[in-house]
């Protein structure tokens, strides 16, 4: 008789514990980190494209290490838990729950039982229960192994609870740091075998990414990188480039060169990049307009994508020679660009002025980018530096603001993927709102910069890459281009020295 009571004790108290009542757990520490893997899929519980956002999805992806996939578990009261994000600082949250299913996102703290949980153990890893009801758990929304699979909640009735393995983590420096920078430039130039890719404006601009690096870190390894990509450039495109219709091409090459020199000293450099600077100004500066610069020989189109790199370009050849003629050639394309380009009134850099066929007059295109948005702010700074007219690093300042907040409303930027030229022009942004930061002494910039450069590090993929999309989780499969994954280089190489 002892025996039988004994057996129907144990076997009350297992179905009793199997119901509502799963034994508490001792062994987590609350307020420590922790990452949590489904035992469905073997992914982590993580924030969707490590928003920052209430209302963000909490799906499932693979571990990359990311603030986004670590939680801090915190005691509520006895039994109960809330779970916060180390990316959002925002809590595991239950939104739109029904009879049977429940939406899983992060909210800010409501001090309700929609951010509270029960965490039980089970044989081999937790249950999560929901304090709002605790017929509910916590598991993948469907059985699905991708990336991406959406979480949710399911009734004990329908399924047993999901599983997740507890691993406690140590905290770590969020985006952007010296070191992180350095890693994320690594990852970039080995997996992308950036120092001998092929490339003429898109290898340019990486190439002055390369002297980002140098310029902020002071790293000698930066140099010689540099110095090994210039030989593969000149073996590749020829010792005169007058054969490359594009002006701009050529410009942002002169910029690589004329950089170069400032930053080692190295004549070979300055002399390359004054003589191909001064040819392409010969042919692409006509009366046409009134002024400025074509951006393609043989067309009739003026961009601001030539005449911003070739404004910046005049004030480094100046700095560079002595001369001051290029400080003249500068002003002068400024004060162009104000008549059909660019506003001083709103900061807004339009693409290009053309011929309308039908009318014969001139038509501007109004669309902006990141790229000259980025070098009219360059210019801007550069001419302010040289005259020290206040007006502009007023422009400056305009042009800065628009970007943040006409263009991204104050957000991460999270665009610019399509096409070959697009993923990279971010990275000419912020290579320039450093600029603006540190030489115009402006913080108006960092608090957004450094929102961009914590976002895209915690989007990276498990090889340390990131897409051009910073607010977009990166693919396992890197992206294609080493151009567009060059932006989060720059972008963590130009923000880690804000303050």
């Amino acid at each position: 008789m002892n025996s039988f009571y004994l057996r129907t004790g144990i076997l009350l108290f297992f179905f009793t514990c199997c119901g509502n009542s799963f034994a508490q757990i001792t062994s987590v520490t609350s307020g420590a980190i922790y990452t949590l893997k489904s035992k469905d899929n073997n992914k982590l519980l993580d924030v969707k494209n490590a928003s920052m956002e209430n209302g963000a999805v909490v799906d499932c992806w693979a571990d990359t290490r990311s603030d986004a996939q670590r939680w801090k578990i915190t005691l509520v009261k006895k039994g109960v838990y809330t779970l916060t994000n180390m990316a959002s600082g925002k809590f595991l949250h239950i939104s739109g729950m029904s009879s049977d299913t429940a939406k899983i996102d992060q909210h800010d703290n409501t001090n309700n039982n929609d951010v509270r949980w029960n965490i039980q153990k089970t044989g081999n890893g937790y249950y999560l229960r929901s304090v709002a009801d605790s017929k509910f758990a916590l598991n993948p929304a469907t059985a699905d192994t991708t990336n991406g699979t959406t979480v949710g909640l399911s009734p004990l009735s329908a399924k047993k609870p999901g599983e997740w393995i507890l691993r406690k983590e140590a905290p770590q420096a969020a985006a952007p740091t010296a070191a992180i920078a350095n890693k994320v430039f690594d990852a970039w130039y080995t997996q992308y075998n950036v120092e001998t890719a092929k490339g003429f404006w898109d290898k340019a601009e990486m190439m002055e990414i390369v002297l980002d690096a140098y310029e902020v870190t002071k790293d000698v390894r930066y140099i010689n990188r540099f110095k090994n990509m210039y030989d593969v450039f000149i073996t590749e495109n020829k010792a005169d480039w007058m054969y490359n219709k594009y002006n701009d091409d050529i410009t942002w090459a002169v910029l690589f060169c004329v950089r170069g020199y400032l930053l080692t000293g190295n004549k070979t450099y300055l002399e390359k990049g004054k003589e191909q600077f001064d040819k392409m100004y010969a042919r692409a500066a006509t009366d046409a307009y009134g002024g400025g610069l074509n951006w393609y020989e043989t067309k009739t189109s003026k961009n601001s994508c030539i005449n911003g790199p070739a404004m910046v370009a005049c004030c480094y050849l100046a700095q560079a020679t002595g001369d001051k003629t290029y400080y003249d050639k500068a002003i002068t394309l400024y004060n162009w660009s104000k008549t059909y380009l660019f506003n001083p009134a709103t900061g807004k850099v339009n693409d290009n002025v053309d011929i309308d066929k039908k009318t014969g007059s001139p038509r501007i295109s109004s669309w902006s980018s990141t790229y000259n948005q980025g070098t009219y702010l360059g210019a801007a700074v550069m001419l302010y530096k040289y005259t020290k007219k206040d007006s502009y690093l007023a422009d400056a300042e305009k042009i800065a603001q628009y970007t943040r907040d006409n263009m991204f409303n104050n957000r991460v930027m999270d665009n610019e993927d399509g096409g070959n030229d697009l993923p990279g022009f971010k990275g000419i942004f912020v290579r320039y709102a450093r600029m603006y930061t540190i030489e115009g002494n402006k913080t108006d910039l960092v608090n957004w910069l450094r929102l961009n450069a914590k976002v895209a590090y915690n989007n990276r993929n498990s090889n340390n890459i990131i897409q051009t999309k910073w607010a977009t989780r990166t693919s396992e499969v890197n992206p294609h281009s080493s151009f567009g994954a060059s932006t989060a280089v720059s972008l963590m190489m130009n923000t880690f020295p804000l303050k």
